[in-house]
């Protein structure tokens, strides 16, 4: 997928609806939680001009997410007003892009994850360089460069039966991308992207 293509469709999706696949589970966001997170789906040129989007593995530190396969992104600072902010600035600390570097898209949909009680704010956004990742250390133990034409690949995904504390048994998503398990939030995440995004890309 060529990403000046890509990228000059991209910005449709501003004025698409969210199809907010994931928000019937009898929960609505509260801004005063005190647990709230930013994340970032960036997608980029690779050197060879196509189309890629990035994941992160996070370390092995006996954490409610240890070893996870996720976006770029964490907890909220007390002087973030807005969750965009979190998310640029979580992304440049955690694999070195610049946020000065990335045009913000569109939030997604919130999302609420029991075993961390955070709720979580996605956002889609852009950088036209091809970055220099510069994972951190603490935080990062892996960086997984995703050809964007993948997300719309039936072959990287399945649908499982998993169970949720709202709702029961329910099907989900999983992806697989050159190995790597992609489930939970970040899989809910990334599916909603895809129905987004396959309305304006072919």
């Amino acid at each position: 997928m060529d990403f000046v293509e890509f990228s000059s469709e991209l910005p449709k999706i501003e004025k698409i609806p969210l199809p907010g696949l994931w928000r019937d589970h009898g929960l609505i966001p509260d801004p005063n939680h005190l647990r709230w997170a930013g994340v970032l789906c960036l997608f980029y040129p690779d050197c060879n001009g196509k189309a890629h989007f990035v994941l992160i593995r996070r370390q092995s530190d006996g954490g409610a997410h240890s070893g996870q396969i996720a976006f770029p992104g964490g907890r909220r600072d007390d002087q973030e007003v807005d969750l965009s902010l979190t998310a640029l600035r979580e992304c440049e600390e955690e694999i070195g892009v610049s946020r000065e570097t990335i045009e913000l898209i569109k939030p997604m949909s919130e999302l609420y994850i029991p075993p961390s009680d955070f709720w979580v704010q996605p956002f889609i956004g852009i950088t036209h360089s091809t970055p220099e990742f510069t994972p951190q250390a603490e935080e990062v133990a892996g960086i997984i460069e995703v050809p964007a034409k993948d997300l719309f690949a039936e072959l990287y995904l399945k649908m499982e039966t998993i169970e949720t504390p709202s709702l029961g048994s329910v099907k989900a998503p999983v992806f697989d991308f050159q190995g790597n398990r992609v489930w939970g939030a970040t899989a809910l995440m990334l599916y909603e992207m895809r129905q987004l995004m396959g309305q304006i890309i072919s």
